[in-house]
């Protein structure tokens, strides 16, 4: 059963997606999906569909990074591409101080702070992440993704070995 908080944040997220003509599922389950690998184990989509969204923390502030499940972050690009000296994944306290949701939830539309998507996300027709709300996925389009966040797309990740 949901809450009236998490239906609250789901309302909301369909309200601002609405707004921009964003065409989009959210899925209900029955289980939290807390990783890329969850997803695919559960059907949702395939390792390169999915898409966790990471609040990292900076010496200029958050940033929301979304990758494709098959990948991992490479620090480095990010440093180098965005200018930063320092740049480490947020504690999971300051993630939901920041996105009112648990590492693992956290919605793929962040509007808040700065988001930054892999370039192979793009490639994706369908994408699938967190919506900010326990057993519900997002599913949307990158490129729509991309514009109702105002993210730079840029490459900072690399298959996972």
């Amino acid at each position: 059963m949901i809450t009236l908080e998490h239906q609250q944040r789901l309302d909301q997220l369909r309200s601002q997606l609405d707004a921009e003509y964003i065409r989009y599922r959210i899925l209900p389950h029955e289980t939290t999906y807390a990783s890329a690998e969850d997803g695919v184990m559960h059907g949702v989509g395939t390792l390169a569909e999915m898409a966790p969204t990471l609040i990292l923390k900076t010496e200029k502030g958050f940033v929301a990074a979304i990758i494709s499940g098959a990948t991992r972050i490479v620090y480095k690009k990010i440093k180098k591409q965005l200018g930063l000296k320092d740049v480490s994944l947020a504690m999971p306290d300051v993630v939901l101080h920041l996105t009112g949701s648990h590492v693992g939830t956290v919605s793929l539309v962040q509007t808040a702070i700065p988001t930054i998507v892999d370039s192979r996300l793009k490639e994706m027709e369908t994408i699938f992440g967190g919506c900010g709300v326990p057993q519900h996925t997002l599913a949307m389009n990158p490129k729509d993704l991309m514009r109702i966040t105002n993210a730079q797309e840029f490459d900072f990740a690399e298959p996972k070995t």
